[in-house]
């Protein structure tokens, strides 16, 4: 009995190790393969050669790393707005409201970021090349974000 026991918690926690790197491995993929249908619909939109495109995607994944660095210090400081709801410290209102203002400077500095990408590709792009960059992002982030929510609505 105690070998089918022990036998049954093993195989127990085996899977509940397994299945949940099986969703993150599932859920990269699926990053992955948006990303790459996005760069093949970017690359056709703004129809680039091979050198343009090297150059943009150098510059562009560039971009992106530093934004994403900064999205994450927002996602770290409400993280720490969210542990703030649960503490009765007498400072808390101060701190909270240090918080929200580095939480609204990262903001800021993300939209910077975003701008300078832009207006960094004049030596890259054209004028109807960025025009429809712009374009482009806005209606695959729209495409995507109604996709995702008629399957949840499913």
């Amino acid at each position: 009995m105690n070998k089918l026991f022990l036998i049954l918690f093993t195989l127990t926690l085996l899977t509940s190790i397994v299945y949940p790197q099986q969703i993150k491995e599932r859920k990269m993929k699926n990053r992955e393969k948006l990303e790459q249908l996005e760069k093949i619909k970017l690359i056709e939109s703004l129809d680039m050669d091979e050198d343009t495109s090297i150059r943009f995607f150098a510059r562009r994944n560039e971009s992106k790393r530093e934004i994403q660095e900064l999205e994450k210090k927002t996602d770290d400081i409400i993280l720490e707005l969210e542990k703030s709801f649960n503490t009765e410290d007498k400072n808390q209102n101060v701190k909270q409201k240090q918080l929200i203002s580095e939480m609204l400077k990262n903001r800021e500095s993300i939209e910077i970021k975003r701008n300078q990408f832009v207006n960094s590709l004049g030596d890259i792009l054209s004028t109807e090349q960025i025009a429809k960059l712009i374009v482009f992002e806005k209606r695959f982030r729209d495409e995507i974000r109604n996709v995702l929510f008629d399957r949840k609505s499913r």
